[in-house]
């Protein structure tokens, strides 16, 4: 429901939890967890006809590999997303949300820009590996070959790049509409970027294994939800935290503790809304292109009363959608090999 109490808007977060349903702590107004008005008892006479009367915003809910998916539109609920880790629960997967001070869209973009893997990831890459391919691998050739293959709701795409004894190092990431990405590493991995407003963005990092416990890995944000960029309060007067004495010893960026604070410092550092004008893209950029032809040409859709294809839910492969990564002979064709 609405936070705020139909009646005087005083917040249900403050309110009891009595006999499923809440009590507003302010007047005693009572409402179900259908979103049903059912006792109001500052109103005495014509009660019941009273209540049925009273407008209370109810959204479904439905619980899902760790996390609340909330149907915040009008109407009849779309199509549930029903990926992979959905149907998994306890030790088959982790999920941890975490608030940013940044554009939504500026998480999506890093999150489908696989070529930026090679440089602002490159100490990680060093010391991170995988059962199917070392990703070292990508370390190895900063200039990825990226092709395309079209999907219901999205689409996905592989960085090609060079791997020794004539093989190629292939990492196939795929972008699902809205705000799903999903990016190889050594467990599934699907990282959610959802706006809180324009400028602050919840994001949802699900790690999942359908054939066992999802095991702690390079890959883990350390410490518990909520704390792993406390640096980001630095702001670009400390330079998001960055260690510069770390750089002088070795380290690319300077940011030593997580890989995923170098994506967050670098997304924050482009503002809290990135002045997209002001860029000059290259070859390499071209995954974050497609996406924002994508969401543009939705947003034309919507704007003229059209269903935007991308938001065709009804035939998105929810159950198919997930990353690859490995090193595979050179004459490899990846379409009809990660399926």
């Amino acid at each position: 429901m609405n936070e705020g109490c139909p009646h005087r808007g005083t917040s249900l977060a403050l309110a009891r939890n009595e006999e499923n349903g809440l009590r507003c702590i302010f007047h005693g107004w009572k409402f179900t967890v259908d979103g049903k008005c059912v006792q109001a008892p500052t109103q005495p006479e014509h009660h019941d006809e009273f209540c049925s009367k009273v407008p209370v915003a109810h959204y479904p809910v439905r619980e899902a590999a760790g996390l609340f998916w909330v149907w915040l539109g009008s109407g009849e609920p779309k199509r549930f997303p029903e990926f992979e880790f959905t149907a998994l629960s306890g030790e088959n997967l982790r999920a941890i949300r975490q608030v940013l001070k940044f554009n939504w869209i500026q998480s999506l973009e890093g999150l489908v820009d696989s070529a930026h893997v090679s440089v602002l990831h490159q100490d990680w890459l060093q010391t991170a590996g995988d059962k199917k391919a070392s990703l070292s691998a990508a370390a190895a050739d900063l200039a990825p070959l990226l092709e395309f293959e079209d999907m219901r709701g999205g689409f996905r795409y592989a960085a090609i790049r060079k791997a020794p004894e004539d093989r190629l190092y292939i990492r196939v990431t795929t972008y699902c509409a809205p705000w799903y990405c999903f990016i190889p590493f050594n467990t599934g991995n699907c990282v959610i970027s959802v706006p809180i407003d324009d400028e602050t963005t919840a994001l949802y990092f699900v790690q999942y294994n359908k054939d066992g416990p999802v095991a702690d890995s390079a890959y883990t944000p350390p410490g518990s939800p909520g704390d792993w960029p406390p640096y980001l309060r630095a702001g670009p007067e400390g330079r998001w935290g960055q260690d510069r004495a770390a750089m002088k010893k070795g380290s690319f960026t300077g940011f030593t503790e997580h890989f995923m604070h170098e994506d967050f410092a670098v997304a924050q550092s482009q503002g809290a809304i990135a002045d997209r004008s002001q860029e000059f893209l290259n070859v390499a950029d071209r995954a974050v292109m497609l996406l924002r032809r994508q969401l543009i040409g939705a947003v034309k859709d919507a704007q003229q009363g059209k269903t935007p294809a991308i938001a065709d839910v009804q035939h998105v492969p929810y159950p198919q959608i997930r990353a690859y990564a490995e090193v595979v002979p050179k004459a490899t064709a990846w379409r009809s090999h990660f399926r």
